[in-house]
């Protein structure tokens, strides 16, 4: 399975149809920032089901859309087409080629195809299940997506594992059997809420139904016993007001006998209580006058306490008074001597400005100098400028004349030479010829000097020597003669003329002279030059201290304005410490006056409070005194009283006495009158009741009847047996059965639910072990390769990969840490960018390992690789690109050099993008870049191709 063509139509910068057809191994996409590169990206991840407008750098789902330039009109559709190689059916279809297509409107409106038939989002994410490749599988990686591998929380790098352990499909099949729990979890809850209400229906109407029997019997049972209890009670009614009647005439004659004795008891407690009256207004008084006094004192007590926290506020007083006059004296002393101070400053500051008046005028002086020397150095500088050019036009013409007389030598040395007939090869000979001669003197002496150097380690005689000097001698002279000859020979091929052009009336020593005259005419220039740079760069550094002095000027004036500003600041400072102290003489003399006042009123105080104290006492022995005239009173009071409550409840009990008599006599007229309407009230509500009258039943009062009380019982029984009963239903037999009915049909229903929901968590049970066997088996093998594929990346060093919780395998995150080559062992966040490249790399790879994905397309992931790492990169990448296809968008040239394909993307229209396609082939054993008419494409400096027959 591999990717075979896409087609992109209205997706972002493709306003135009474009198609790009994939080949197998490895495919580089090159083009310029910003020419769309990554928009093929954003395209294939949107055409597998991306949601995310965030993954796909747009702010709406719409945003994709192709919304025009400054020249195109925006397009309202967007369509991509995917199609897939399936010959070898990795994807659950019996179709050789699978074409994947999403359209999207300007309305929001989106549409989903597989194999040109509408399909849903749901169908597109199962084809892909534990392939390796989707939205957010392993088979894209960007340099986005290395950061939140390498750099989210490990809960978040579990997607490319579980892709690679293929339980992604199970994962999904476990969320939908959670989800169909969940739901059946809710059916069972509403059905076994529907069942319980159905449940009390059914219980309310079978009760009812049984109710309905039991009431009609008790109604029966209750007419019967109501008769005779009325009857009963009828002739009770009669019986009892007969003998109310009696009871009535006795009362009557013992009340009027205890009416007068009531009467004669009134009148002698009358008397008693004239006396105690006025008893109790003589303690009254005596009380009234205890209560004033007692206010007196406390009064007087306020009074106390009041003198007393004025003592203390006097003390108080007298002390703030006394500190603040204290504080006041250090305060002036301090502002005195701050006075001094400020005036010693003054002076000061007055002399630093005579001093800076004297800088002023030196560098008022030292300025006009300086200008002075600068306007004579400027006329010097104009005299030698003028000086130079006459100086230039002489030198034009001597050079003039050098050339004229140059000219004259030339010729006259070719009319010589013609006239001597002068040969160089001739004279080169000669010249050898001498030379050679030369070096055979040289080389006989060094001979001589070598035998000479040796005589003292011979055995030759003295006769041998002298003769050998003597042919050494002889050589020597004969060498000499033939040098003689030679160079005399090679004098004879001088040419003598030039001793004519050489002569002072000669042509040549006339250029000399004008050589020389030239010569000094630039010495001349240069002295001129030199003087007037070296005068611009004096007038230059005048100009300098011109500026310093100004600067210099402006600073003392700045600081003479300061100094006065700080002048005038003291002064004002002492005025204001002048007026201060003044004004903090006279608050000392007010805190003096204030302590000494004060004082005088803690004296007056004293006073007071010993007065007040002396009130207090007397009112208190005048307290005591009362308090025990009260005391007696009290007791006569209390004795006068004791007799009248004595009188008073005789009194009362004899009043209890008659109006008990009264009250039973009221009473017994009521009794009677009610029973005669009780008797008259039985008649009517019997006939209102029962629609009857009792007197039809008035035959049966000659007849034994059952007691009331146990005629009552019976009713109450019944009466409460049927109110018990509450509302009765006529209905309820039918309703019942209705009831019955839907009550079995619920209890069935939910019997299925809850066998259901058994057989779902069997499901997830079993989904959840099976996941968890397959996703350990791969973490261990990827955790494997990911050791040895950082190895062979890095050249060495040590990766490791760990579960964060073991205990819970399908849920644990993965921590990753890195040890590249002379490295400790750290996380992730501590790697360089491009280690960390590099290690995301290695998880890919050792990802493949386990699970290849038939296709994988990098962004950019070789961007922070240098040369070094990319040559790993690459060998491990061709040894993939053997399994999977690779498309790679990138901007390194060995990179693309180790592609068997290149699309380019450009915008020759701006805004637009649009496509390129070559191949990487080989001709006469060379590498070349190849058309798709497999043709030799080469290209200028401007970027334009030309293809070669």
């Amino acid at each position: 399975m591999f990717l075979k063509s896409l087609e992109i139509y209205g997706f972002k910068s493709f306003a135009d149809k474009v198609n790009l057809e994939f080949a197998d191994g490895i495919t580089s996409l090159l083009g310029p920032n910003g020419c769309g590169k990554s928009n093929i990206v954003d395209a294939i991840k949107w055409v597998l089901g991306e949601q995310s407008t965030k993954t796909l750098r747009a702010g709406r789902m719409e945003d994709v859309i192709f919304n025009g330039t400054d020249t195109r009109k925006p397009l309202q559709v967007a369509e991509v087409t995917l199609v897939i190689s399936n010959e070898e059916h990795h994807l659950p279809l019996d179709d050789a080629e699978v074409e994947i297509k999403r359209r999207i409107f300007r309305n929001g409106e989106s549409e989903y195809y597989l194999n040109r038939n509408r399909a849903l989002l749901k169908n597109i994410r199962e084809l892909f299940f534990d392939t390796g490749v989707g939205k957010s599988a392993y088979s894209i990686l960007e340099q986005g997506k290395i950061d939140q591998i390498l750099s989210s929380k490990p809960e978040d790098r579990r997607y490319i594992f579980e892709e690679a352990a293929g339980i992604s499909r199970y994962k999904v099949q476990s969320q939908e059997a959670e989800r169909k729990l969940a739901k059946t979890d809710e059916n069972i809850l509403q059905v076994e809420t529907i069942l319980k209400e159905v449940k009390r229906n059914y219980e309310t109407k079978k009760n009812q139904a049984a109710k309905a029997v039991s009431y009609r019997e008790l109604k029966r049972e209750q007419f019967s016993l109501e008769v005779d209890i009325q009857l009963s009670t009828l002739k009770s009614y009669i019986l009892l007001r007969e003998n109310k009647i009696e009871l009535k005439d006795r009362c009557e004659q013992e009340y009027e006998a205890k009416k007068g004795l009531l009467n004669q008891g009134d009148e002698k407690i009358e008397a008693m209580q004239d006396q105690l009256r006025s008893l109790g207004s003589q303690r009254i008084q005596i009380q009234t006058e205890l209560q004033r006094l007692d206010e007196s004192i406390k009064g007087k007590a306020d009074k106390l306490e009041l003198l007393t926290q004025r003592f203390r506020d006097f003390l108080l007083q007298k002390d703030q008074a006394f500190s603040r006059a204290q504080v006041i004296q250090e305060h002036i002393e301090r502002d005195t001597g701050e006075i001094d101070q400020k005036l010693s400053d003054i002076e000061d500051l007055e002399d630093s400005i005579t001093q800076i008046q004297d800088d002023l005028e030196r560098n008022q002086k030292a300025i006009e100098q300086t200008r002075f020397l600068l306007v004579g150095q400027q006329d010097e500088i104009a005299k030698r400028e003028q000086e130079n050019r006459e100086l230039d036009a002489l030198l034009e013409e001597l050079t003039l004349q050098i050339k004229e007389l140059s000219d004259v030598i030339v010729v006259q040395l070719e009319q010589k030479l013609a006239q001597t007939g002068y040969n160089l090869e001739g004279k080169r000979l000669a010249r050898s010829k001498v030379v050679e001669g030369i070096l055979n003197l040289k080389h006989r002496i060094e001979e001589q000097q070598q035998f000479l150097s040796q005589l003292s380690r011979t055995t030759l005689k003295g006769e041998d020597i002298a003769q050998r000097q003597m042919n050494f001698q002889q050589s020597i002279l004969d060498g000499l003669s033939s040098l003689e000859t030679l160079f005399n020979s090679y004098e004879a091929m001088q040419p003598t003329f030039l001793d004519e052009l050489i002569s002072p009336e000669g042509t040549i020593a006339k250029k000399h002279q004008v050589d020389e005259r030239m010569l000094n005419v630039r010495r001349q220039l240069q002295t001129n030059r030199d003087r007037i740079v070296y005068l611009r760069e004096e007038n230059e550094r005048l100009s300098g201290q011109i500026e310093q002095y100004q600067e210099a000027i402006g600073n003392q004036r700045l600081a003479m304005n300061q100094i006065q500003s700080q002048k005038s600041a003291a002064k004002e400072w002492v005025v204001k410490l002048q007026r201060s102290v003044t004004e903090q003489e006279y608050q000392y003399k007010d805190a003096i006056n204030l302590s000494e006042t004060a004082q005088q009123r803690i004296y007056e105080t004293q006073e007071d409070i010993r007065s007040v104290e002396a009130e207090v006492k007397a009112t208190k022995e005048r307290i005591a005194s009362l308090n025990v005239d009260l005391k007696d009173l009290i007791a006569v009071i209390d004795a006068q009283s004791e007799e009248i409550r004595a009188q008073q409840l005789q009194k009362n009990a004899d009043y209890e006495a008659l109006q008990t008599l009264r009250s039973e006599k009221d009473k017994l007229d009521l009794q009677i009158e009610q029973l005669a309407s009780n008797v008259s009230n039985l008649y009517t509500s019997f006939f209102e009741n029962y629609g009857k009258s009792l007197k039809e039943f008035e035959g049966r009062l000659t007849d034994e009847i059952v007691d009331i009380p146990v005629l009552k019982v019976r009713l109450e029984e019944v009466r409460k047996n049927i109110e018990g009963m509450g509302y009765i239903n006529q209905m309820a037999e039918e309703e019942y059965s209705e009831v019955k009915e839907q009550y079995d049909f619920l209890t069935k229903q939910l019997d299925d639910l809850y066998k259901a929901k058994s057989d779902l968590d069997a499901v997830v049970l079993q989904i959840k072990m099976r996941s968890e066997e397959l996703f350990l088996a791969s973490y261990k093998q990827i955790s494997q390769n990911f050791q040895e594929m950082f190895r062979r990346l890095f050249g060495g060093g040590r990766a490791e990969l760990s579960l964060v919780d073991q205990q819970n395998v399908l849920e644990s995150g993965i921590d990753i840490l890195a040890q590249p080559p002379g490295k400790k062992l750290t996380h992730l966040s501590l790697l360089s960018g491009g280690e960390r490249s590099m290690t995301a790399v290695a998880l890919l790879f050792a990802t493949y390992l386990v699970k290849p994905s038939p296709f994988c397309i990098l962004d950019e992931i070789d961007a922070a690789l240098d040369d070094r790492n990319i040559g790993y990169f690459l060998s491990v990448l061709e040894e993939f690109a053997m399994k999977s296809q690779f498309i790679i968008i990138t901007h390194n040239k060995h990179t693309v050099m180790g592609s068997q394909t290149l699309l380019g993307v450009t915008q020759m229209e701006a805004g637009v993008s649009t496509m390129v396609s070559y191949r990487i082939g080989r001709i006469e054993g060379e590498q070349v870049i190849l058309n798709d008419a497999q043709q030799e494409v080469t290209f200028d400096e401007n970027g334009s191709s030309e293809a070669k027959p």
